[in-house]
């Protein structure tokens, strides 16, 4: 019987006749899920779809650029731990960023709900991000990708180099033959596994901050706390809005780093699920199963000025 022999060459040349890049375009650096700002390291258990975010490169504490993915444009996917059953929902366009000096630092996805980021702690100064990998239609009952077929809960992220990606970005699967998978291809991707607790009610919160003119106020630094005193640092984004999704039920305060704005405003109006209430710049809540997902909004008010936001004249 004669034995044929198909060596790493000759797989790399069909391959690449099959639109397939070669195996040998490894992709370095590293990928890991966190929460929105990045203090978690490769965490592998959350409470919500909601609360799984995109991280690039650096561990807690190491230099913003260690183990960072080359400069560029990327692609990501979320499925099963084989990779055989896609559970991305939205176009392969809409899920994409750019990496720039070693850190993840643009959400550039297009053709669907955008995927919400956060400010990561652990790239200060660098101005990097975290992606959330389930898009702004995920809420507490609905995930934006797919509940996982594996029995331990368990998911797997993809992350690709654009140039190394095979088929459509505008469609959400994408067929493409032995050794890829719905466009993504081992050999040119990194990949991270983490689990989801489905069966834990969790929600979102909204936090927004305005001027005396309701103009939004980026980058301002918030204090999430819940009731035993676990508290995460947030900060707004170009809207002046932070999301921060996966909380469970319990009571949480909200607290802004500085009530002074630049503008010179000493007084912060608040507005909590469209209530307007005395100004302060800490308010508390508490969240139960079954409620509203609550948004607060902090608006600076000029001392003997006028607050139209929260009725202060």
């Amino acid at each position: 019987m004669k034995t044929c022999k198909f060596t790493t060459t000759a797989l790399a040349g069909a391959l690449l006749l099959a639109g397939v890049p070669s195996l040998k375009a490894g992709l370095t650096g590293a990928i890991f899920t966190t929460t929105s700002n990045g203090t978690v390291v490769n965490g592998n258990q959350y409470d919500s779809p909601c609360s799984v975010y995109l991280n690039g490169g650096p561990g807690l504490h190491a230099p913003p650029t260690a183990a960072g993915l080359p400069d560029g444009d990327y692609y990501f996917q979320v499925t099963d731990p084989s990779g055989k059953t896609l559970l991305s929902t939205d176009p392969v366009s809409n899920r994409s960023f750019r990496v720039t000096g070693g850190v993840i630092t643009t959400y550039t996805g297009f053709g669907g709900p955008v995927h919400v980021t956060g400010t990561n702690l652990n790239d200060l100064p660098s101005a990097g991000i975290t992606i959330a990998l389930a898009n702004s239609n995920c809420t507490s009952q609905y995930s934006d990708f797919l509940a996982t077929p594996n029995n331990g809960d368990a998911y797997k992220v993809w992350v690709t180099p654009v140039k190394s990606f095979v088929g459509a970005p505008s469609n959400v699967e994408n067929s493409c033959g032995t050794g890829c998978f719905h466009g993504f291809v081992p050999s040119a991707s990194k990949t991270d596994n983490f689990k989801v607790n489905g069966a834990v009610a969790t929600f979102c919160l909204t936090v927004q901050k305005v001027d005396g003119s309701f103009l939004p106020v980026a980058h301002w630094q918030f204090s999430v706390t819940d009731a035993v005193g676990g508290s995460d640092t947030h900060f707004t984004d170009s809207t002046g809005t932070i999301t921060v999704c996966g909380l469970v039920s319990g009571t949480y305060t909200v607290s802004e780093a500085d009530a002074v704005s630049d503008t010179g405003s000493t007084v912060v109006g608040l507005i909590v699920n469209t209530v307007p209430i005395a100004p302060v710049t800490t308010t508390s809540f508490t969240w139960v199963a079954g409620q509203p997902a609550p948004v607060i909004v902090f608006q600076n008010c000029l001392v003997g000025g006028s607050c139209p936001g929260i009725g202060l004249q």
